[in-house]
């Protein structure tokens, strides 16, 4: 689910919701309107873990992955969830809101309809966690590896002159998640820039003894598509809700050996005749439509490593940049299988 329109997606999350008897309230509207959800499987007790996804609008792997949260009936913990932070940027696949601001820079001045939602239902909760959900780009990969980072993870700063307890504690979670996701992306778990953004929401959070972690999910080669990853990522918060307490006494070292995360990857080099160019990815929508496409940039650097590397002995034909590729290229350029490695199925 690349896309869905924000109704379908509202349509989904209020039916799981209902089905699985999770609480439903309203903690603000977006710029246009549109109700800002927050959902709860134990509205009755304290909450133990916040999370939320789609603060940007063109990221939606924690929105799959939360959907599958509310559709486990056999969870322990007090979770309180908002999958659609920005509704109006999710349905037209856009990071900013319909403002064009971004959310996640909006923490201080809250001047966003939605930012300042986020802020106060957060801040009532005082959740012993909070989870903010991300997509990060395809350029991403641990420092010195030659694969994506499939996973990145940061215990943002609470303070830019020290650190805070909220920060260490999530520091702990940080590196138990770090060792369940190795075992499954073996050299493809990074530790995000831990730069201090202080009008972001992790940062923030942090601040105010909120212990907050960022996850951000990429792609690995098979899974352009961030099918795996999602699924990955709904597994790992289930397991969290299993093992909550054996996290929180976790050792940090596993989260500060982590690599950090690097973001110099490009993602198809194409050697032709005429020479070597560099062809990148692209998703976009168009009249609530999901479209995705490999578009020629130009010549390729190669200073860089790229994702896909290809060589055709026959193609002679010219590559300029801004063409799109067309599928029956895929083949003549040497990457047969492109149409699978890349969005084949569109859910």
């Amino acid at each position: 689910m690349r896309y869905l329109p924000t109704k379908e997606r509202f349509r989904l999350l209020l039916d799981t919701a209902k089905k699985n008897s999770w609480s439903i309230e309203t903690v603000g509207q977006s710029f246009e309107g549109s109700d800002i959800l927050v959902f709860k499987n134990k509205p009755g007790l304290n909450t133990d873990i916040c999370a939320w996804s789609l603060m940007h609008g063109n990221e939606p792997t924690g929105f799959n992955a939360l959907l599958g949260i509310m559709s486990n009936k056999n969870l322990n913990l007090s979770w309180a969830v908002c999958p659609l932070v920005n509704p109006d940027g999710a349905d037209l696949f856009q990071r900013h809101n319909k403002e064009g601001l971004d959310i996640n820079r909006d923490a201080r001045d809250l001047k966003t309809a939605e930012g300042k939602a986020l802020s106060i239902w957060v801040k009532s909760e005082k959740p012993k966690l909070a989870l903010n959900l991300h997509d990060q780009r395809t350029c991403f990969f641990p420092e010195g590896e030659k694969v994506p980072a499939s996973f990145s993870i940061l215990s943002p700063k609470g303070s830019l002159t020290k650190e805070t307890t909220s920060q260490l504690i999530s520091r702990k979670f940080c590196s138990w998640m770090s060792n369940e996701l190795e075992k499954i992306y073996p050299k493809g778990i990074a530790r995000f820039d831990d730069s201090f953004y202080p009008t972001a929401f992790g940062e923030y959070f942090q601040g105010n003894n909120i212990p907050t972690i960022t996850i951000e999910t990429g792609i690995s080669i098979d899974d352009w598509s961030r099918v795996h990853v999602s699924n990955s990522l709904k597994n790992l918060l289930e397991k969290l809700d299993n093992s909550f307490d054996i996290a929180s006494a976790f050792k940090t070292d596993s989260y500060l050996n982590l690599k950090q995360n690097s973001n110099s990857a490009l993602d198809w080099i194409c050697e032709t005749l005429s020479g070597k160019v560099e062809i990148k990815f692209e998703e976009g929508v168009k009249s609530q439509k999901y479209y995705y496409s490999w578009v020629v940039v130009g010549p390729a650097d190669t200073t860089r490593f790229y994702w896909l590397n290809s060589k055709s002995n026959s193609y002679s034909g010219e590559l300029v940049p801004g063409q799109v590729i067309a599928p029956s290229l895929y083949e003549k350029l040497g990457v047969g299988n492109l149409k699978m490695i890349s969005l084949g199925q569109i859910i």
